[in-house]
């Protein structure tokens, strides 16, 4: 997570110095986006990585019971997000995006926090109340917000779990 949240911090530096964010500068929103879809494929390899690793230490297997019960109760919230993210998209809303990238990363957080332990249900919520705020602030906060989420509480909930749960 420690990782990940750097990167995530990378990426609205990125947004901010070079493609803008994708609901502020429509001729660059194609880059912006690209910058997001970039840090989800790279967190996604990294959290298998590291779960990989994890689990070898333990002497467990890597597809054990629990992690597909994590892998089903993520499932559904991340592909609402990417619905949700295509929706917004498609009817020109783009403002709206850290609503449902905090909104349906927090619902996923909060149900795979069920078979985890308790700090990523608390992630989780964590993310569904930046997504209120996202839904409250101007779209100027966007960014703010989504490294706040994405890249502060991965830092602050992954040096924890680390701390506290070895990883």
């Amino acid at each position: 997570m420690l990782w990940v949240g750097l990167l995530a911090l990378a990426a609205v530096v990125i947004n901010l110095r070079v493609t803008g964010a994708p609901w502020e500068t429509p001729a660059k929103a194609a880059s912006a986006l690209a910058v997001w879809a970039a840090l989800f494929a790279a967190s996604a390899a990294i959290t298998v990585i590291s779960m990989a690793a994890k689990a070898r230490r333990a002497g467990q297997p890597f597809w054990s019971p629990v992690l597909r019960k994590a892998l089903w109760a993520l499932a559904a919230p991340m592909a609402l997000g990417a619905l949700m993210t295509a929706a917004l998209l498609l009817r020109s809303m783009p403002a709206l995006l850290p609503v449902a990238w905090l909104g349906g990363y927090g619902a996923a957080l909060t149900s795979a926090g069920v078979v985890s332990v308790s700090p990523v249900r608390w992630m989780g919520i964590s993310f569904l109340a930046l997504a209120l705020l996202a839904l409250l602030l101007p779209a100027a906060a966007g960014l703010a917000l989504l490294a706040t989420g994405f890249g502060g509480l991965h830092i602050i909930f992954g040096g924890y779990i680390f701390w506290r749960h070895d990883g």
